[in-house]
């Protein structure tokens, strides 16, 4: 077994990179603990600020405060001062010493499991059922034991939070050890890392936090689920490039409307539900085998529509669904107004910017209590570039080209700069690809281009030429 060694009330455990407190774990940054450990192997020597910077920070170039900061740190972790008690003392012009008697033993001191280091709440329960996604819940399982790291894509309201939950809770070998982190509410990047630490309990002062994180995740094998990404994209990126490197077991379940795009990433693109295709006449028995049929019958009922779905009705259903892309969140506030309104209305009013503020759930995060909101989340974070070009599809009324979506857009802006706009809202998960006998159709959601239409317009710039939308078609 590794040495093991004993301070005043302390075991330190340098192979583990851990010290305990009286079988207390005691957070320590991952530079500071560098430090600790090697000052209490050469107990009694000094060792110079330059000594202790090659150790903490090795290859690297950083400012003698860097110590002084650290070692700071370090003494009032440890108590220094407190009932006289001096455990590394400053010799001046020299260095640091470490001064309190040291015992070093193995057997003697049973080292801590490194499963049990560090209690973690378990994750919340889902707030929906896994209607129709057994199949994706299988699949990003089989992700995640295979990948360390995967990010879960697709655009807003799909479902990529009740997936990830799903398998959180499904994956047994993360029992008691999932973290599982809402960025939804976080406003700014420079909060992320305290969202984080929040989520493992870490108490550590703002300038040792990251590091502290990333003691904490390093030596334990455990996943990390880091959920409503893409308003933080960047700084949540940054994070988990020094996650997956500085934690070989840490394994990292990531949620977003685009991927991450960093090193070591598997992206896993959630689809949306299966909607009855476009092919006639339909049952109500052939309609109910789609779930986002089910789903739709399921919130009509609780809604107060308690009627069973007619073959008349069927068809009606099946175009609803396929009109909100088989998403989950838009057909169940679109579905929880069918009591009031009825199936056929509920359709009739589908492209009517009421259908865009018709409120769900009162305890929905607040970018999902309307469709509008879940939108208005996604459009935000545009540039103005993009924002305009979004607003100038949306006079296809069906799927288009990517040259008859330049031919559009273009009026102001030059083809490439469209070009990059499109290829922007296909990656944060606002415009939908279809590729089929080799060809790559482009398509807007209805209710997306409603809001376009309705939202966008008055900031997006100048109008479409109307001499100019005949030769759409013909692109």
């Amino acid at each position: 077994m590794s040495d093991v060694f004993v301070f005043g009330p302390y075991c330190l455990f340098p192979q583990a990179r851990i010290l305990q407190r009286d079988g207390a774990n005691v957070m320590l940054g991952s530079r500071a603990f560098d430090m600790l450990a090697a000052m209490v192997k050469r107990a009694g020597q000094v060792l110079s600020q330059r000594d202790l910077m090659e150790i903490a920070w090795p290859n690297l170039v950083v400012e003698d405060s860097n110590v002084r900061v650290q070692m700071a740190s370090l003494r009032r972790k440890l108590g220094c001062g407190n009932d006289s008690v001096r455990y590394i003392a400053s010799i001046a012009g020299r260095g640091y010493c470490f001064v309190a008697p040291v015992q070093c033993g193995d057997s003697a001191v049973t080292l801590p499991a490194a499963s049990n280091t560090h209690a973690l709440p378990p994750p919340p329960p889902p707030l929906a059922h896994a209607l129709g996604r057994a199949e994706q819940i299988a699949q990003l399982s089989d992700a995640l034991r295979s990948r360390r790291f995967v990010t879960v894509v697709g655009s807003g309201g799909v479902g990529k939070t009740t997936l990830a939950l799903l398998v959180a809770h499904q994956l047994h070998e993360f029992t008691a050890a999932t973290c599982f982190v809402d960025l939804g509410p976080v406003e700014r990047g420079a909060l992320v890392v305290d969202a984080v630490a929040a989520a493992l309990g870490i108490e550590a002062e703002r300038e040792v936090r990251l590091d502290a994180l990333l003691a904490v995740v390093g030596e334990r094998r455990m996943l990390v689920i880091l959920d409503n990404c893409e308003h933080l994209i960047d700084t949540v990126a940054d994070l988990v490039e020094r996650l997956t490197e500085h934690a070989p077991y840490l394994s990292l379940l990531v949620t977003s409307r685009e991927a991450l795009r960093v090193h070591g990433e598997s992206v896993y693109l959630l689809p949306p539900l299966g909607s009855p295709p476009h092919t006639g006449r339909l049952t109500a028995r052939q309609a109910m085998t789609w779930p986002a049929v089910q789903l739709f019958m399921e919130r009509a009922a609780e809604g107060g529509h308690h009627a069973p779905l007619s073959n008349e009705q069927a068809s009606v259903v099946a175009a609803i669904c396929r009109r909100l892309d088989g998403n989950p969140l838009m057909i169940e506030l679109v579905a929880s107004r069918v009591g009031r309104y009825g199936i056929q209305g509920v359709a009739d009013l589908l492209g009517n910017q009421l259908a865009l503020r018709w409120r769900g759930r009162r305890d929905a995060a607040p970018r999902h209590r309307t469709v509008e909101a879940t939108l208005d989340w996604s459009c935000t974070l545009l540039r103005a570039r993009d924002r305009r070009v979004l607003h100038r599809l949306a006079i296809f009324t069906g799927e288009f080209s990517l040259d008859a979506g330049i031919a559009v857009a273009a009026e102001d802006i030059c083809p490439a700069e469209v070009a990059e706009a499109i290829g922007d809202l296909i990656d944060k998960s606002l415009i939908a690809v279809n590729t089929t006998d080799g060809k790559t159709k482009l398509r807007l959601l209805d209710t997306m281009r409603t809001y376009a239409t309705m939202k966008l317009g008055t900031r997006a710039g100048a109008a479409i030429a109307p001499e100019r939308i005949p030769a759409i078609h013909d692109v």
